[in-house]
């Protein structure tokens, strides 16, 4: 009987400090604004992190993890998969890119231009 209530404490402590961080995530998510296809941008990116599907830029803007490179990569971008099926194909995309690079957009388009390297790579917002 003496188990039963500490593993109940310990489920409800769980519980509490889930709800606690799951919440102070997603208010830190909220303030990010979207790079999307009505938005303008021309700056340096020092700081890129994945979180839970968006690609992180600055600790201020953020675009979709799954926005692809079309045509070549330059070998920029690093493939970080552990494990793929063997009939799946390797499609790179913003968030194989390490910082620090430079992303250029012009407003009413759906490309994002990213320099790195002195390397100009082309992706797809989606």
């Amino acid at each position: 009987m003496k188990n039963s209530k500490i593993v109940i404490i310990m489920m409800i402590l769980g519980l509490i400090f889930s709800i606690y961080f799951f919440s102070v995530d997603s208010k830190s998510q909220k303030e990010l604004i979207e790079i999307n296809t009505a938005t303008s941008v021309k700056m340096k990116i020092k700081v890129a992190y994945n979180e839970r599907g968006i690609y992180i830029l600055n600790d201020k803007f953020f675009v979709r993890s799954a926005t692809y490179i079309l045509g070549n990569d330059y070998s920029i971008s690093k493939d970080k998969a552990i494990w793929r099926p063997t009939n799946k194909k390797y499609i790179p995309s913003i968030s194989d890119i390490s910082a620090p690079f430079e992303i250029y957009k012009n407003k009413n388009s759906d490309t994002l231009t990213l320099i790195k390297d002195n390397k100009k790579i082309i992706l797809l917002l989606e």
